[in-house]
């Protein structure tokens, strides 16, 4: 699969003309591609526009159907830059693959599958961390991270 990603500069009072400028280099991009034998699936375009709160009331969007948040090398991106759509992922994303751990917990021992664990956990913290640095919802984080751990090491103990 083809990811195409545009980021575009611009200040709120030329939003029109750089819109202008976007849908040209769109219609660039999506010729190219035909001329290629690939497709650009408009139903899978997004755009999405980043800003301080008082930067974003004064453009006007009527024109451009724009969203809050776009996934970006794993990462959800939110319009403010605040990601707390990625936090709320981040707890489901790892429980997510420890309930697939958990397929194959009956052949692994105690120390196997708690360092898988560990290592999934601490991977998707891990994973692109520079971005939580100085987030007030840092705690969050924290809170899901013993959450899960507890709830994982608990039923090992039990066996």
């Amino acid at each position: 699969m083809l990811t195409t990603q545009l980021f575009f500069s611009f200040y709120p009072s030329v939003f029109d003309s750089s819109i202008t400028q976007l849908q040209h280099s769109l219609q660039q991009i999506s010729s190219r591609m035909t001329a290629s034998l690939l497709t650009l699936s408009s139903s899978k375009t997004a755009f999405i526009l980043i800003g301080l709160p008082q930067q974003l009331v004064r453009i006007n969007t009527s024109s451009l159907i724009t969203g809050h948040s776009a996934r970006n090398l794993g990462s959800i991106v939110d319009e403010h830059l605040t990601f707390s759509d990625q936090i709320s992922a981040l707890p489901n994303s790892c429980y997510y693959h420890i309930c697939e751990l958990c397929c194959i917990r009956p052949y692994l021992d105690f120390k196997t599958a708690s360092t898988i664990t560990t290592s999934i956990i601490h991977s998707k913290l891990d994973y692109c961390n520079s971005l939580y640095y100085n987030l007030p919802q840092s705690q969050i984080i924290q809170n899901s991270q013993n959450k899960r751990m507890h709830q994982i090491y608990t039923p090992f103990s039990n066996i």
